[in-house]
C-alpha cells in the first residue's frame, strides 16, 4: 500500500533577499515564469517573425489578424461597444489560464490549482464588473441597480463562485493524473500521458472559456444601460 498526499496550498519556499529570508509560494514563481516566457515569445513574434505588418496580410500576420478579429467579435457579442478596449484583456486572461495548466506537462504545479490564484482572478472580475457598472450606468444608476439585496449578494458571491469553480476543476484534474500515475506504477507509460494531455490542454481550454464567458456575462449585466 502506498500513501497519497496532496497539498491544498503549495508550501511556501524560503528565499534570501537583501539579507532577509522571505517565504514565497511556488505559485508566484511559476506565474512570473509564465509571464516572462509569454513576454519573450511575444517579442520574438513581433520583432523577428513579423517585423513589419503588411497591408495585404499573409502567413502569421493573417492568422494573427483572424484570431484578433474573431476574439473581438466574440467579446463584442457579449459587450456591445467595448470589444476594442476589452479584447486584449480577455486574450491575456485566456493565455494565462492555458499556460498555467500547460506547465504541469513540465512537472510543475499549475498556478490555477492554488485557490489564492483563482481567487485573485475572481476579484479582478469583481473589480471590472463594478468599474464598468459605474462607468456605463453612472454613479446613481449603478447604486439603483444594487438596491435589490439579492443583486448585491450575487455581486459579492460571484468572484468566490468563479474562483472555486476554476480551482475545483483544475485541482481535480491534477489529482486524477497523479492517482493514475500512482496506480500504474512502473507501467505508467501511455495512458497517463493521454490523460495528462487532456487535463493539461483540452480541459484547461474548456475552463478558460467558461471563466471568460462568465466574466463577460457579469460585466455585460452590470454595464447594461437601463431606460
Amino acid at each position: 500500500m502506498q500513501g497519497f498526499e496532496v497539498e491544498l496550498f503549495p508550501e511556501p519556499k524560503e528565499i534570501a533577499l537583501l539579507g532577509h529570508m522571505l517565504h514565497v509560494s511556488p505559485t508566484v514563481f511559476t506565474t512570473w515564469g509564465i509571464l516572462a516566457v509569454v513576454l519573450v515569445l511575444a517579442l520574438v513574434f513581433r520583432l523577428v517573425l513579423v517585423p513589419r505588418f503588411q497591408e495585404n496580410p499573409k502567413g502569421l500576420q493573417r492568422a494573427l489578424e483572424a484570431a484578433v478579429e474573431g476574439l473581438n467579435n466574440y467579446v463584442g457579442s457579449k459587450l456591445h461597444g467595448m470589444s476594442e478596449s476589452f479584447g486584449a484583456y480577455i486574450f491575456s486572461l485566456g493565455l494565462l489560464l492555458i499556460a498555467s495548466a500547460f506547465v504541469e506537462l513540465l512537472g510543475l504545479r499549475a498556478p490555477t490549482t492554488d485557490i489564492t490564484m483563482t481567487l485573485a482572478l475572481g476579484l479582478m472580475t469583481f473589480f471590472l464588473v463594478n468599474y464598468y457598472g459605474f462607468k456605463r450606468r453612472g454613479f446613481l444608476g449603478r447604486l439603483k441597480s444594487l438596491s435589490n439585496p439579492f443583486l448585491v449578494l450575487s455581486d459579492l458571491v460571484s468572484p468566490v463562485s468563479m474562483a472555486c469553480r476554476l480551482f475545483g476543476n483544475m485541482f481535480a484534474g491534477m489529482i486524477i493524473v497523479d492517482l493514475i500515475y500512482l496506480a500504474m506504477g512502473k507501467f505508467a507509460v501511455a495512458l497517463p500521458s493521454v490523460v495528462g494531455l487532456y487535463f493539461n490542454l483540452f480541459h484547461p481550454l474548456i475552463q478558460a472559456f467558461i471563466f471568460i464567458t462568465l466574466t463577460l456575462s457579469f460585466i455585460a449585466e452590470a454595464a447594461e444601460e437601463k431606460e
